[in-house]
């Protein structure tokens, strides 16, 4: 009996180490984890870090800053997929996708139209497709059957209705956010790109 439980606790006294070492080897890093970022940089546009693959350790401050080759264009990067400045800090605590490009609204957006507190107005919700030759200037329609031309001047867009009473959107690239007016009404509107 006695040998059995030599036996035992020898198999058990070395067996410990060995279990112990095995589960050591499948585990990578006992520090701090790194993290991926991907920078791509599109066509038009300059800066740094310049495009590739990086690997940092969890927490690192990544400081970026794009701008366009052409000064009449404005840049947005894409932080897996959610608009940012074109210059500004990241911190590592996931694996990061960044586009930097060059912003060109044309497409269909979904429009949010608010008029200004007091108004009998309601909230007006509408779908904007943009196009045009450029990045810069172009027309564009709406789900209401209206249609006019849009430009864009620095970060500054305005659109103009040619067929829906005199209304005007105005604001700024960067956000897709501004203020609107028309038929003796005023109020702000925000947009999102359509999916």
């Amino acid at each position: 009996m006695k040998s059995k439980i030599v036996q035992i606790c020898a198999v058990a006294i070395f067996s410990i180490p060995v279990i112990m070492g095995l589960s050591l080897t499948g585990c990578k890093d006992f520090g701090v984890p790194d993290y991926q970022l991907s920078i791509t940089i599109e066509s038009g546009v300059e800066g740094t870090p310049a495009g590739g693959v990086y690997s940092h350790k969890e927490l690192t401050v990544v400081d970026y800053s794009y701008g366009p080759i052409d000064d009449q264009y404005t840049v947005e990067v894409l932080v897996n997929g959610s608009r940012w400045l074109a210059e500004d800090s990241l911190v590592m605590y996931t694996n990061l996708e960044v586009v930097a490009r060059v912003i060109d609204i044309r497409g269909t957006w979904n429009f949010t139209l608010k008029p200004d507190t007091g108004s009998d107005e309601e909230d007006r919700e509408i779908v904007v497709t943009f196009s045009g030759q450029g990045l810069l200037s172009g027309n564009f329609s709406d789900d209401q059957g209206h249609s006019g031309a849009w430009n864009i001047n620095g970060t500054v867009i305005t659109i103009n209705y040619s067929d829906w009473f005199d209304y005007v959107l105005t604001g700024f690239i960067t956000s897709m956010a501004g203020d609107w007016s028309g038929e003796g009404t005023t109020g702000t509107w925000t947009a999102a790109r359509e999916e």
